[in-house]
């Protein structure tokens, strides 16, 4: 599976919106180069998946390929709630086509998709879990609320993926080391704990290259080129040597 994070970190007086995941797939055995966070082509928000290929990634494709085609969609007339609904429409349309399926395999599809961007008609940084729900037969929706309680209702942090729980357990162990949890936004805590989860052997589901995009108020979706132990990789891959762009800001992460 995977485990990919989505949080609204704040600094200073400056909001962005950070999607970040692991690179691993495994099926193969342990393979280190997949895509899991896919910039939207309207510009103000990412996908990113966690959970069986088999149905993320067609889904996640034609999510795309949906908005490049829908003219509203593609020009942002159509704010970031509306989009929400058009792609959970799209996926449970596609969930339709999905036909001879042996009875043994018949399962709840397990994918499981954030949606993270900025949302021009409100002025907030929005995050929602898709996910399918076994009660109604469909994909359906859910969004990351704030922490909530003592200041903290403006950490807003949703997680997919494998060993959730631990996750959000060493994210708050991050933020226990600043000398108490403070209230206020998320910095780069998830980040860490992304980080710490991808070492760690105990997490074989987890693992690669850390991949990054951001969303910023200016509803520019950007990926970030990440160095790291020596080497860089872009959305999951690592890079060739010769493989450098002025238009690719790059982030060092030296956890």
């Amino acid at each position: 599976m995977t485990l990919t994070m989505a949080w609204v970190r704040k600094v200073g007086g400056v909001e962005e919106m950070v999607i970040a995941s692991d690179s691993r797939l495994r099926s193969l055995g342990a393979w280190d180069a997949a895509p899991k966070i896919l910039p939207l082509p309207r510009g103000d928000a990412a996908i990113a998946f966690a959970g069986e290929t088999d149905y993320a990634y067609p889904m996640m494709i034609q999510v795309a390929n949906s908005i490049s085609f829908y003219h509203g969609a593609l020009t942002r007339r159509q704010p970031l709630a509306k989009l929400k609904g058009h792609l959970i429409r799209v996926i449970n349309l596609m969930l339709d086509q999905l036909k001879d399926v042996p009875a043994n395999l018949k399962e709840a599809p397990a994918a499981f998709f954030l949606l993270a961007g900025y949302d021009w008609t409100s002025a907030e940084f929005k995050i929602w879990k898709l996910h399918f729900d076994a009660s109604i037969g469909r994909f359906t929706f859910a969004p990351a609320r704030g922490w909530g309680g003592d200041g903290n209702g403006e950490k807003v942090l949703s997680i997919i993926g494998d060993d959730v729980g631990e996750a959000r357990a060493v994210v708050v162990e991050y933020l226990q080391r600043q000398g108490g949890i403070r209230p206020g936004a998320f910095d780069m805590e998830p980040m860490r704990a992304l980080a710490y989860m991808v070492d760690s052997e105990r997490h074989p589901s987890i693992g690669g290259h850390i991949q990054v995009a951001k969303v910023y108020k200016s509803l520019q979706c950007v990926p970030f080129a990440v160095r790291r132990n020596g080497g860089r990789s872009l959305l999951g891959r690592p890079l060739l040597d010769y493989e450098e762009s002025q238009t690719i800001p790059t982030m060092n992460l030296d956890y």
